[in-house]
């Protein structure tokens, strides 16, 4: 790989995080919408719910926004620039698309970071002061969550889908994930468990509960299995060389 790849990479990734801050519908959806929705919860259950452990409450909010971030930011916009023309310009050897594919991981972990402090400033003060320590701890159990959407994320863009294709499929899968949340939700404890364990939200929801320590196993397993997902990513990027646009 050439010396100055990482350069490269990062020159790319402040285009593509200007290119995302200038969307205010993802704003919106990825971020505002599950904070309104946040406090309309807890405010329809009483204030009671203010004193109970800040993380336990808000964990499948975070695991929601991670993966609203991994599928709709890194790997959609994957497809979405596939569709519009730069990959097939710009992308035609193996250094090519390993600059991309880094740049758009360094322009994606910086904007799911930023969400998470976002999402911690705007729900944090009615559980008490903020805390530097507590947010650095939440960042890194989110972005172990963002880590964990991105994998299957990262194959999806391998299959031949366009734009509109490709936002039904992370649609449906939203749809699901979220579904099965509800689902579990209305279980008792001992019955919910298969659907725990096909549910990645419900992993996620974990990983911002229970913390790294406890479930340091799944966590390394979370992030080889990315390796391998963005090895295979680098090597089978579905491109278009741009001499077959005529």
């Amino acid at each position: 790989m050439h010396k100055n790849t990482g350069s490269r990479a990062f020159q790319l990734a402040m285009i593509f995080i200007k290119e995302q801050l200038k969307e205010p519908t993802a704003l919106f959806w990825i971020l505002l919408s599950p904070g309104a929705v946040f406090y309309l919860l807890i405010y329809s259950k009483g204030d009671d719910n203010f004193n109970q452990d800040y993380s336990a409450v808000t964990a499948w909010f975070y695991a929601y926004i991670s993966s609203s971030v991994a599928f709709f930011g890194f790997s959609f916009y994957i497809i979405g620039r596939r569709e519009s023309g730069f990959i097939r310009s710009f992308i035609y050897t193996p250094h090519a698309r390993a600059v991309f594919l880094i740049a758009q991981l360094i322009a994606y972990s910086t904007i799911a970071c930023l969400y998470c402090l976002f999402f911690y400033m705007m729900t944090r003060l009615p559980f008490g002061g903020y805390s530097t320590y507590e947010a650095s701890i939440l960042m890194i159990r989110f972005y172990s969550c963002f880590i964990l959407f991105c994998s299957p994320g990262l194959l999806i863009t391998a299959l031949p889908l366009n734009f509109q294709t490709a936002n039904a499929v992370f649609s449906i899968l939203s749809f699901i994930m979220l579904a099965l949340g509800v689902a579990q939700a209305a279980l008792p404890e001992p019955t919910y468990f298969p659907i725990e364990l096909f549910n990645p939200l419900s992993l996620g929801k974990s990983i911002m509960q229970q913390g790294i320590q406890p479930l340091w196993k799944i966590i390394i397993s979370i992030f080889v299995t990315f390796i391998i997902a963005l090895l295979l990513a680098c090597k089978y990027l579905r491109i278009n060389p741009v001499w077959s646009r005529y």
